[in-house]
């Protein structure tokens, strides 16, 4: 089982806490947690998976909504999974690589299945597969829910007249140029594997990162973090062309500077909600 986003990234406790900010900065943006299309079809003890589930951020604030549901977690790495005994009685956190078929137990079990962000755990040719293995979840009727962000159009601007922004824009060529081809599928194809794998209808949502003005520096703040983890990591792997520590922490600290400047990150969330038909 091949842990493809832990080439890029790190798995430790500061990693779970920006994930989990970054969930909330993203949920705010888009302005709901499950698409209207399929909130307004779920009934009121829904059967929910949430795929590469991490801390299980989603769960926790999906059984706020849903205090009966039945909520079910995946992930390839348990690494940044909670402790069982911190976890809700209806939350349950499980290994799952859903780049394999999926065990025939979970065919037909899920009201809605939810990813978000997996762009990096993801080769171009994984996309495909992974919607059809996550579309034979669902129950008749289910909903497959889908989040990514583009990021082949991101970009760094200034706030303000005076606010500084060439660090960060340097430092998010950098790592665009080494994921860029991973960064180029996913967000623009999954409505059409949705599609391909029998789901009809398929609504599709697209918002900007900052449509919340108040969200910008809190967004740009936790997107340093991967920036700055990555680079380290090509570093401790001797990789070619990495920068040196005293390099990386001399961006590390301009890149704050600049946010704190008012210079902010912006790119296009794009949502896929898929219906699998009633038989």
């Amino acid at each position: 089982m091949g842990d493809s986003y832990a080439e890029n990234m790190t798995r430790h406790a500061s990693e779970a806490q920006r994930l989990d900010d970054q969930f909330d900065i993203i949920t705010e943006n888009i302005g709901y947690l499950i698409h209207p299309f399929a909130a307004a079809a779920l009934p009121d003890n829904p059967r929910i998976a949430d795929i590469a589930t991490g801390t299980g951020r989603f769960l926790l604030c999906v059984r706020e909504l849903y205090p009966n549901a039945v909520l079910d977690g995946s992930d390839i790495s348990p690494a940044l999974f909670p402790p069982p005994s911190e976890l809700p009685a209806n939350v349950t956190l499980t290994v799952l690589d859903i780049k394999q078929p999926v065990p025939q137990e979970l065919h037909g079990k899920y009201d809605l299945v939810h990813v978000r962000m997996l762009v990096a755990g993801m080769l171009p040719n994984d996309w495909a597969p992974a919607v059809q293995n996550l579309s034979r979840m669902l129950k008749p009727g289910g909903f497959l829910q889908w989040e990514e962000g583009d990021f082949v159009t991101l970009k760094h601007l200034r706030g303000r007249v005076d606010s500084q922004v060439d660090t960060l824009r340097f430092m998010g060529r950098s790592f665009s140029k080494a994921l860029g081809e991973r960064f180029r599928h996913g967000w623009n194809t999954i409505p059409e594997h949705m599609r391909a794998a029998g789901l009809n209808p398929v609504h599709k949502d697209i918002v900007s990162s900052d449509r919340v003005p108040e969200t910008r520096e809190r967004c740009t703040v936790n997107s340093i973090q991967p920036l700055v983890k990555w680079a380290r990591l090509m570093n401790e792997r001797g990789a070619p062309g990495a920068m040196s520590l005293d390099e990386i922490e001399r961006l590390e600290g301009k890149a704050y500077e600049e946010a704190e400047s008012g210079s902010y990150v912006r790119y296009d969330l794009h949502v896929a909600c898929g219906q699998k038909p009633m038989e």
